[in-house]
This record gives C-alpha cells, sequence and structure tokens, in this order.
C-alpha cells in the first residue's frame, strides 16, 4: 500500500528538528492540508528562529499494516 507521510520541522538552520514523522494519509490533498495548518503562524511581532515550522508530505510504501492511515 503507498501513502503520504507527514514531515514536520521546527527551528531554522543547525538547530532544526524534526518534530512528526508518523502521520500517514491515504490522499496527497488531505496531507498538504494538514501540512499547512500546522505551519501557519499568527503574530505581529515576527516569529522567533524557534518556532519557524516547515511540513511536508512524501510518499511511501507502508509495510506494515498496523499504521493507522488518515
Amino acid at each position: 500500500m503507498y501513502a503520504f507521510v507527514l514531515m514536520l520541522y521546527l527551528g531554522y538552520g543547525s538547530e532544526r528538528k524534526l518534530v512528526v514523522d508518523d502521520l500517514y494519509f491515504s490522499q496527497l490533498n488531505v496531507c498538504n492540508r494538514v501540512a499547512e495548518a500546522l505551519v501557519e503562524r499568527y503574530s505581529t511581532h515576527g516569529i522567533a528562529t524557534a518556532d519557524r515550522a516547515v511540513a511536508y508530505c512524501l510518499p511511501i510504501k507502508i509495510m506494515d499494516d498496523s499504521l493507522h492511515v488518515y
């Protein structure tokens, strides 16, 4: 079975950390909507580098049938 895994990173440069890599989606458009919502920030004073977020969806082949796919 093929799906899309959402990857969410927080931080900037060498301080960037992967914080989510276990959300799986059967449809790319749903994965992209969730990724978009996770990186949206509301601030009038700028975003600190520690709070910057990058998210994207990667296609993967799922070998483990016990994984939950949204």
